[in-house]
């Protein structure tokens, strides 16, 4: 795991706007940071710089002293990305979680080992076909949980050592977001993890927060 430290960082679009002014934090790994504050305040586009889809106008993110930018690739394979809302293909819950890959280039271990730790085994297990039990169009046979479930074990499948969280609980109601957030609390220490808050319940248990404004950013406890 490594240093991720996010320097002066700038980002001004073409309308004129500024998105960021300024940006100055370091998120050391294995911490959990939540990432908080109103819609437009800039939280977005910081993570869209984090995952290197936006270059910055001005300052750079770094990964143990070195800009992302200069090993963009190698950066983007170590971090893994989870949205509020899944994308699922109408196959098995193997194929979803290993997205992207042929059958035969299939890691079922690795598949495995994403669905225990995102506490989703159980319920495969408990399926006549396990892993090939179809989810139906958009996961239409699954419930809003075990949908996000499955995207967390996609995102575990890449074998990350950055998680970041787009408000991936912030669709579902209070009980099974607090469920899920329990499992991402259990992998504090292993993974860095980020996440945009939406509801400040799910705040307990991260390391530190990062407080979004208008495009300023303040780290606090």
């Amino acid at each position: 795991m490594s240093i991720i430290e996010m320097r002066d960082v700038v980002k001004k679009y073409d309308n004129g706007t500024t998105a960021l002014r300024g940006i100055t934090v370091n998120i050391d790994a294995g911490e959990f940071a939540y990432i908080v504050g109103p819609s437009g305040a800039g939280k977005t586009t910081f993570v869209d710089i984090l995952l290197g889809l936006f270059d910055p106008t001005h300052g750079m993110i770094t990964v143990d002293g070195v800009d992302i930018r200069k090993e963009l690739r190698a950066w983007q394979a170590n971090i893994a990305y989870v949205p509020q809302s899944i994308y699922l293909i109408d196959a098995s819950i193997r194929e979803n979680v290993a997205l992207g890959e042929s059958l035969e280039e299939i890691d079922d271990a690795r598949v495995e080992k994403a669905l225990a730790m995102a506490e989703l085994d159980a319920f495969v297990n408990a399926q006549p076909k396990g892993v090939y039990t179809m989810v139906g169009e958009r996961g239409v046979k699954l419930s809003g949980g075990q949908r996000q479930r499955i995207g967390i074990a996609r995102a575990l499948y890449q074998n990350p050592t950055v998680l970041v969280l787009d408000e991936a609980t912030s669709a579902l109601d209070s009980d099974t977001e607090k469920s899920i957030t329990d499992t991402i609390l259990k992998f504090k220490g292993m993974l860095t993890i980020i996440a945009i808050a939406h509801r400040v319940s799910t705040l307990a248990g991260c390391d530190f927060k990062i407080l979004f404004e208008r495009g300023n950013a303040e780290r606090y406890n």
